[in-house]
């Protein structure tokens, strides 16, 4: 996993469509995972998400349009250098979650709270 922080370049190559995003916020979101306690018993524990909440900048791709706001999980990204600048690519495949009418209520909910 990456290390996200505000105003970092993302690019996505999307088969043939590059987008470049920015992120504006990092999120995270809490959930109940597991985990061991000093004597080595399972237990329910406290566990966070980093997510980044980015826009698109420049878009190839004619679905996806510029200025449109979507989320990635940090685990999802890693770090390059590209013409000498750090920027975060996917390991595998272009996942986002995108607030549109469709997306899940928590995606809406992070991008509008930072605003």
């Amino acid at each position: 996993m990456a290390y996200i922080k505000k105003d970092m370049h993302v690019f996505f190559a999307n088969e043939g469509f590059a987008i470049t995003a920015v992120i504006d916020k990092v999120a995270f979101r809490k959930y109940w995972g597991k985990g061991k306690d000093k004597d080595g018993n399972m237990v329910r524990k406290r566990k966070s998400m980093p997510f980044a909440c980015c826009r698109v900048l420049i878009s190839s791709d004619p679905e996806v349009n510029i200025g449109e706001e979507f989320i990635i999980a940090g685990y999802k990204l890693r770090a390059v250098v590209i013409r000498n600048e750090k920027m975060l690519t996917f390991d595998r495949d272009y996942v986002a979650e995108y607030a549109k009418e469709l997306g899940n209520e928590w995606v809406r909910r992070i991008i509008n709270d930072k605003k």
